[in-house]
């Protein structure tokens, strides 16, 4: 039955993030780009790869868009000749609160009626179930 619940709000979670970014032509898989990159200025798509947890195949594409969009752009990095460094430009830096903004009031509606302590419970047990889940190969 868990597996019921939470698929049931990952549908909802995608439902409201696709219509609240529409006016920024993004997706569910690209602004999790932009706000890594306002937390880590400059990393290569591997690592943000790594830091959201989404494939590689997702992060290129939407990469390609968000360039092409211009909410951020690329640069050699110095030290290594085959990597490109990720900066949001200034239209990216201006929707950050926005998108900030979005997740925030997604998790305010979804917890509305929760303690702080059932609030503080459940991301604790949101984290273990991450975590176990990224055992299974």
């Amino acid at each position: 039955m868990l597996s019921k619940y939470l698929s049931i709000t990952y549908r909802q979670y995608q439902y409201y993030m696709r219509e609240e970014l529409k006016k920024y032509r993004i997706g569910n898989s690209d602004y999790p780009i932009l706000l890594c990159l306002n937390k880590y200025h400059g990393v290569c798509q591997n690592e943000v790869s790594r830091l959201t947890k989404l494939n590689k195949s997702l992060i290129s594409k939407g990469v390609k868009k968000l360039i092409e969009y211009e909410y951020l752009y690329q640069e050699d990095d110095l030290h290594h000749k085959q990597k490109q460094r990720l900066f949001l430009t200034k239209n990216g830096k201006k929707i950050i609160p926005d998108l900030e903004n979005i997740v925030s009031n997604w998790e305010k509606v979804i917890l509305k009626d929760l303690s702080v302590v059932e609030v503080e419970t459940l991301y604790k047990i949101m984290k273990k179930i991450d975590e176990n889940s990224m055992t299974i190969k």
